[in-house]
């Protein structure tokens, strides 16, 4: 129940994050927002303001922003509009009456909600301040370079060939770059220095994406004991855009080897790996959780780009034919193109679905 609360907690703030830059972005663009809604289905609690319905649905997974001018009466038939009837919203504020580059920023301005939450997450726990391992040697495991050269645990490194240590990261980085090269590490044990020649071994290992390739391994672990590192406001800015990025870069490169068949499409996952992740995250503490939270807004906004017509990605496709076009597209188009995208969506869903059942039946 923690699990899929934290999920659900998760999920609401990451949809009020992306349907606020749509929000935001047609307000100061002049399209009038007519409705405002976290979750789908039935109004469970809303309010009117400014000419804007806020409401909170029935079905937390999910939140719409709808304007002035979209897709209004796209169910009635022209001539059943009752001018007389139904108020008319002042042309001026219609986002089908807004010039493409206005449309496409609307469009854009959710899922770059979701990267900037991101990185203001990134740039408060840099600020705040990160754990990171010590280079403090944990164990030494035998018939290993380390072991060779005399490394024993308690033994900190604190440079690799003039190069200072400061954290197991640090350390991971030279010493995986560095199979087959002798390096030579500065050791601080008790009150002493040392100085000792070590090469990595070349070994096998796995990328993150599971393909094949090398590291350089001398055959230690950490003491697991660590040190909180706090970053300065800019330092802290630069590197949150930097993990952002990096995060975006894998994300894609990942969704590129999947098609590829280099990673399983197996590894798909739907709302109940979510809420298992959530679950996980959440009991291995807050900072977990906002990391996590963080990852998936990237994720969302991510996805939300993708080429499908019912996403945010599909929208920017209409935009970019009806600016090359000179008009835009029928709405005979849109809506097959619409049904097409959907049923899309709905097999992703199913699939995800299956693989989410199968994980937990089979606990891999």
């Amino acid at each position: 129940m923690v699990s899929i609360l934290t999920a659900i907690l998760v999920l609401s703030l990451l949809v009020l994050v992306h349907e606020l830059g749509h929000f935001a972005a047609a307000r100061r663009l002049g399209v009038g927002v007519v409705k405002f809604s976290i979750g789908m289905g039935p109004r469970v609690w809303g309010f009117v303001r400014g000419g804007t319905e806020y409401v909170i649905s029935a079905f937390p997974l999910g939140g719409f922003v709808k304007m002035v001018g979209e897709h209004d009466h796209e169910d009635e038939p022209d001539a059943a509009i009752d001018p007389m009837l139904t108020p008319q919203p002042d042309p001026a504020l219609s986002f089908e009456n807004k010039p493409v580059w206005a449309r496409m920023i609307i469009v854009v301005a959710g899922p770059f909600a979701n990267v900037l939450f991101a990185v203001l997450v990134f740039w408060f726990v840099f600020m705040a301040g990160v754990p990171m391992l010590l280079p403090e040697i944990g164990t030494v495991q035998p018939n290993y370079p380390a072991a060779d050269a005399g490394l024993r645990p308690g033994d900190v490194i604190t440079a690799i060939d003039a190069r200072p240590i400061a954290t197991w990261e640090d350390l991971t980085a030279v010493v995986h770059t560095s199979g087959g090269v002798e390096r030579v590490f500065t050791i601080r044990r008790a009150d002493e220095t040392l100085t000792l020649r070590i090469t990595p071994r070349v070994s096998p290992s796995n990328t993150v994406f599971g393909e094949a390739t090398t590291v350089g391994l001398v055959g230690i672990t950490p003491a697991e004991r660590f040190l909180t590192k706090r970053y300065g406001p800019l330092e802290a800015a630069g590197l949150s855009v930097a993990r952002t990025g990096e995060i975006m870069r894998m994300t894609l490169v990942g969704i590129a080897k999947i098609f590829q068949r280099v990673v399983p499409a197996n590894t798909i996952g739907g709302p109940i790996m979510i809420v298992q992740m959530a679950g996980q995250q959440a009991q291995a503490g807050a900072m977990n959780l906002i990391f996590f939270s963080a990852f998936l807004s990237i994720s969302l906004g991510l996805f939300n780009l993708f080429p499908i017509p019912v996403l945010d990605g599909g929208q920017v496709w209409f935009l970019l034919a009806e600016a090359l076009r000179g008009r835009p597209l029928s709405r005979r188009v849109k809506e097959i193109t619409q049904q097409v995208g959907l049923g899309l969506l709905l097999l992703l869903m199913v699939f995800a679905f299956y693989n989410d059942i199968t994980r937990v039946v089979t606990g891999h």
